[in-house]
């Protein structure tokens, strides 16, 4: 088959899948559709380097910069149209709003000052799309919706891309010279991940739709999301076809599965959630700033487990690097973004293969302590929404201790603008949404039983 005639029957596809779930979630905003486009975004290798523009980090890519405004300004119209409660929405996420401006602040000890503003600019883009998922009638469909439309626009054009346009779907190891499957992503990691999240999301999905089945469920569409949970682990499983091609995102999504199946079923739902998982994920985030700051690994024999070398593929080589930089800045960091240059990526690697190192580095340990705080009331508020018998929740809660296994050995603290950080985001905005009206509720019956009393 040609690649002109495959790029053909995939968007083809890709469109009648879209068709179908439109029809199904009767979700017509122009809002879902551009959350569904920062998604896909957030998780590619950026228009740049679709078009083969040559750049480094400190010059950027100007394309990327006209699609970050133009998606911005469409999301600010969109806002502005609706009327929309800023004020209401930056206090409820306070915590989120905190992270953002010190990040901001953060430029004035950048190294780099002007490359720490261009990337915080980015993270602003990402909180008008938070905004803009609230703002929603109902945030919680359309949060899934979007999802679900990314996943179906991801997954096929990454295998398009792997499958018949290898320039832009594989690359080669630099150091072994192995084939890399990376699609969309602009490394075979950042697919892998995608696909993980994407697995714990489908497989969440199916088993919704598999318990209402008798409501009138459609056929085609759970034959559509299974379809789409066997490219997603197809993916994973790489040009190796095996399962350990990607490791860290096996674990991680493991990690993610066991708590959606445990609460699911009702294990150790009840009165003491909130702290079971929230000291659950303390533990998780603990072995993650242990790791690198350390240079042991926990269980000895676990890289020989995973089919990795006794140095995690070369991981606790570049922690031992960067170490020394980050004790010297150990309080504010280089700055968001500022540490990491062409120079130093040609030198070590393109990032600490560690969420806590890189955000010390970056935002040094204040910037972590506010990423672990926000992480740990997220998870807290989300158990206390389990508690209402909403499995959206369940889910959440999965993704969260997904996105915490990752950081170990990969970036998830430190940015929102990435696909893992862009859905911690969403679920922290979605759960403070809806803790804000348990709250109203709580106190309303409250207020209610008082004058009973009375």
């Amino acid at each position: 088959m040609s690649p002109q005639l495959a790029l053909f029957l995939v968007t083809v596809c890709v469109l009648i899948i879209l068709r179908i779930e439109y029809k199904k979630s009767g979700i017509s905003s122009v809002a879902c559709w551009v959350l569904s486009i920062w998604l896909v975004y957030s998780a590619s290798k950026g228009i740049g380097a679709f078009l083969n523009i040559k750049t480094t980090i400190e010059a950027g890519s100007t394309p990327d910069r006209y699609f970050l405004l133009s998606i911005g300004l469409v999301g600010i119209f969109i806002l502005l149209k609706r009327q929309f409660q800023w004020r209401l929405t930056l206090k409820r996420n306070w915590l989120f709003v905190l992270i953002i401006a010190y990040m901001l602040l953060s430029v004035m000890w950048a190294r780099v000052p002007a490359i720490s503003f261009r990337r915080w600019g980015r993270e602003a883009i990402s909180m008008i799309m938070l905004c803009l998922l609230v703002s929603e009638e109902s945030p919680i469909k359309s949060f899934s919706s979007a999802f679900k439309r990314a996943i179906y626009i991801y997954l096929p054009f990454s295998i398009l891309l792997i499958k018949y346009f290898s320039a832009y779907g594989r690359l080669y190891n630099r150091w072994t010279g192995e084939v890399q499957w990376v699609g969309l992503a602009s490394q075979k990691n950042g697919l892998c991940i995608f696909c993980a999240f994407s697995c714990l999301f489908l497989i969440w999905l199916i088993w919704q739709k598999l318990l209402n089945w008798e409501k009138g469920e459609s056929t085609w569409s759970i034959l559509i999301d299974i379809f789409m949970l066997i490219l997603s682990i197809y993916i994973m499983m790489g040009p190796k076809k095996a399962l350990n091609y990607s490791a860290t995102s096996l674990i991680s999504l493991l990690v993610g599965l066991t708590i959606m199946i445990i609460i699911r079923l009702s294990v150790i739902k009840g009165i003491k959630l909130e702290q079971r998982m929230t000291v659950l994920l303390l533990i998780i985030i603990f072995i993650s700033v242990l790791m690198p700051f350390s240079g042991e690994i926990p269980i000895k024999n676990l890289p020989q487990l995973l089919g990795r070398t006794e140095n995690l593929t070369g991981r606790t080589d570049i922690w031992n690097s960067l170490l020394p930089y980050a004790k010297s800045r150990f309080l504010l960091g280089y700055g968001y973004g500022g540490f990491w240059t062409t120079s130093l990526r040609e030198q070590i690697a393109s990032h600490a293969h560690n969420g806590s190192l890189n955000t010390v580095l970056d935002l040094g340990i204040i910037g972590l302590i506010l990423f672990i705080v926000f992480l740990a009331a997220t998870t807290w508020k989300c158990c206390k929404l389990i508690k209402h018998e909403s499995s959206i929740f369940i889910l959440f809660l999965s993704v969260i201790f997904l996105y915490s296994t990752r950081n170990i050995a990969e970036i998830a603290f430190g940015e929102f603008i990435s696909i893992t950080g862009a859905l911690i985001a969403f679920i922290s905005f979605l759960v403070n949404e809806e803790i804000s009206k348990v709250d109203k509720i709580e106190n309303s019956e409250e207020h209610i039983f008082d004058k009973l009393e009375e």
